[in-house]
């Protein structure tokens, strides 16, 4: 989360309550669209808001068949504060609007965990881009490294035609060139595949001569100004923006981004009259991705935020956008990724809550968890995404039922809970996140906000409260343009 101006997002207080003073405590939230309950009305309550950039690739492009990138702002940009989702009365705030009478183009990327970012400090509000745009790119040299028949590695060095690259990011995102990553155990399986990938240094690209049979062939598709680059800049960016300070409402106040197409993740802090947390009572383990990024420098160990000091290790994570930490989750990729602890605890009871989505199994032979807690003979925790292993009672999203559930291949944020009394004296083996038996045998892919797990049965009301907090802390989902998530209100603007 965002403590001032200009913050990569990192979390200090890792979405914990906080209070300034008695009779002034804060809360943070964050997600696509969230509430954040118990607040006071007013327009100096909400204290900071900070929006993110987000660039999204579907499928795998070639110079023959490029796949856009989708980014935040395509197709326009509103932020809707309401008293409470269904909208009755809200302010709409057109960001993009504002980004381009700015003088910028009004759209929020990112490349690699590093984004654009609209912020608020609950006064003023500014941009700060810190990814770069390039039509094209200047070619000085192409070097062949290797071969493999038909195949060719070569080496390709230039500058790209805009702000200059940071040399600390080498990552960046192409529309006819994919990332494959570092490794070139299976480069000659990657035709097109960018697996040394330097915008500033030089980047290697796998290529089949007989589509392209010549280095001046493959020099004009990589300078030809339909080539997209994104890269991160050397130099951040900053343009102040000409939006109005936010009012909150009495008791919820509801944030939502109502982008057509990609939906940022926005970060929040405010001042309310009850701060709202999650249960802390029989508290064993809390785990989340809130605040968590592939450049910490403790980034292999996932802490237990109860304070029991169940820390998990993160192990074969490779801190990229597919394996590592995201905006405000932890990506595991389906192949080795998991967190785990081999622990010993009295276990009579147990709860576990999952925040989590995109959970997909990679292999579909394989056993596949998204992540639980494992002993004598028992199991508690999603397996395959398809529902709860020795579980009594699951709650989805707020919602009871004693029948299992599939989550599987579906996107949206899902908070599930299950309890189980039924494991008598056994104890706690394992602790795993993304896998089970502290294995990447079973590894499933999906992204992880909270985890929380409680060695006491949570009673109804109580998983619905956490539910609340979940909200606020990770947000919801809210489908549909601004026109068709708002309804009405005095402070609606327009798009010019």
């Amino acid at each position: 989360m965002m403590n001032g101006l200009g913050n990569l997002g990192h979390l200090g207080k890792l979405g914990h309550a906080s209070t300034s003073g008695t009779n002034h405590p804060e809360v943070e939230a964050s997600g696509r669209a969230f509430p954040i309950w118990n607040t006071k009305p007013g327009d100096d309550k909400l204290l900071s808001l900070s929006i993110h950039g987000l660039t999204e690739q579907i499928g795998t492009p070639t110079p023959a068949n490029p796949v856009p990138m989708r980014s935040v702002g395509d197709s326009g940009l509103f932020l809707s504060v309401m008293p409470d989702k269904e909208g009755s009365d809200y302010q709409l705030l057109n960001i993009k609007a504002a980004m381009k009478k700015a003088g910028h183009d009004g759209i929020l990327r990112s490349v690699n965990g590093i984004y654009d970012e609209v912020v608020y400090n609950g006064k003023e509000w500014k941009l700060i881009q810190r990814i770069g745009e390039s039509t094209g790119f200047t070619v000085t040299s192409i070097s062949t490294l290797n071969s493999n028949g038909d195949l060719r590695e070569v080496l390709i060095r230039g500058s790209v035609k805009g702000t200059q690259v940071t040399p600390d990011v080498s990552t960046f995102y192409n529309n006819k060139f994919y990332y494959t990553g570092d490794s070139t155990s299976n480069k000659w399986n990657n035709v097109y595949g960018v697996y040394t990938n330097s915008l500033r240094y030089g980047f290697t690209v796998i290529y089949d001569i007989t589509d392209y049979p010549t280095e001046e062939t493959l020099k004009a598709i990589i300078e030809d100004e339909s080539t997209i680059y994104y890269y991160v800049l050397f130099t951040p960016a900053e343009y102040p923006l000409d939006l109005p300070v936010i009012t909150t409402y009495d008791e919820q106040t509801y944030f939502a981004s109502n982008a057509a197409d990609v939906k940022p993740r926005m970060v929040a802090q405010c001042q309310v009259s009850k701060a709202l947390d999650y249960i802390r009572e029989g508290l064993v383990g809390y785990y989340t991705g809130r605040g968590r990024s592939n450049t910490d420098e403790n980034k292999n160990i996932l802490p237990d935020l109860s304070g029991n000091g169940n820390d998990l290790e993160n192990k074969n994570f490779a801190y990229t956008v597919d394996s590592g930490y995201g905006d405000g989750y932890i990506q595991y990729d389906g192949i080795d990724d998991f967190s785990g602890l081999k622990t010993s605890i009295p276990a009579t009871k147990r709860t576990v809550l999952f925040t989590v989505s995109d959970i997909h199994r990679l292999n579909e032979n394989s056993n596949a968890w998204c992540g639980l807690i494992d002993g004598q003979n028992y199991f508690l925790g999603i397996s395959n995404g398809t529902g709860f292993s020795q579980s009594g009672r699951y709650i989805i999203n707020g919602v009871v039922s004693n029948d299992n559930f599939n989550i599987l291949d579906k996107g949206d944020n899902i908070y599930v809970a299950g309890t189980t009394d039924g494991i008598g004296s056994k104890q706690i083996d394992n602790i795993t996140i993304g896998s089970t038996l502290n294995r990447s045998l079973y590894a499933c892919k999906c992204k992880i906000y909270d985890v929380l797990l409680y060695d006491r049965i949570l009673t109804e009301e109580e998983i619905l409260h956490n539910y609340k907090v979940s909200c606020q802390y990770n947000g919801e989902d809210i489908d549909g343009k601004s026109e068709e998530t708002t309804g009405g209100g005095e402070n609606k603007t327009n798009e010019p």
